[in-house]
């Protein structure tokens, strides 16, 4: 699975969508340089492909704040980012697809990691700057699906599929020009590199099953 997110404009969105990506985000955070009103959502989504799904960003938003957006923009799936509470999380899922981020940054992660269990999981980088640890991600990989976040660039996407073997990867700043707009080469280049990563562990699976 492939997201780019941190989307505000049609022309991005439609160009990720052709070249690939399975998932397409859109940050409702007002302090995040990436930040996008909904009404500019619901008119990108609606000249997008059906196929793709298309997650809305949330930091300690109010759920019924997060339904109005949800509903108004035909968004799939909440990803929730701040400090939301499982109970956040299990009424959401009443309506909508739910994704939970979480710092992969201390052993700390396994006992969150547990709590939200039954969601998609975004392997994070942390508040203070610390990256996301690809170990720790590694190994929580082997229990539960998780997307693995947090500066994956052209330079490391391939490493990540191959080391950490994720359910697939959240790709933001990696393709940008600058905050919000997007480097449509990139774009296209790091998804060639996901694919053949990709193809690559499947081709090792199937050897290791004979």
């Amino acid at each position: 699975m492939i997201k780019i997110c941190g989307l505000t404009n049609l022309e991005d969105a439609r160009f990720a969508a052709e070249q690939g990506a399975d998932c397409l985000g859109f940050i409702f955070v007002p302090s995040s340089p990436r930040y996008v009103e909904p009404e500019t959502v619901r008119k990108i989504v609606s000249g997008l492909p059906s196929g793709v799904k298309k997650v809305g960003v949330f930091r300690n938003a109010e759920n019924r704040e997060i339904r109005s957006i949800m509903d108004l923009c035909g968004l799939d799936v909440v990803q929730l980012h701040g400090s939301e509470t499982v109970e956040d999380a299990n009424v959401l899922s009443l309506e909508y697809e739910v994704w939970k981020a979480i710092p992969f940054t201390s052993s700390a992660v396994f006992a969150e990691s547990q709590k939200f269990s039954r969601y998609m999981q975004l392997a994070d980088s942390d508040k203070q700057g610390n990256d996301c640890n690809w170990s720790l991600a590694q190994l929580i990989s082997r229990r539960r699906p998780i997307l693995l976040a947090g500066g994956i660039c052209l330079e490391n996407a391939a490493h990540a599929v191959e080391t950490v073997c994720p359910q697939g990867l959240d790709i933001c700043s990696g393709v940008e020009i600058r905050p919000g707009v997007k480097d449509h080469r990139k774009i296209s280049e790091i998804i060639n590199r996901i694919c053949r990563a990709d193809r690559i562990q499947e081709e090792i699976h199937e050897k290791h099953a004979l």
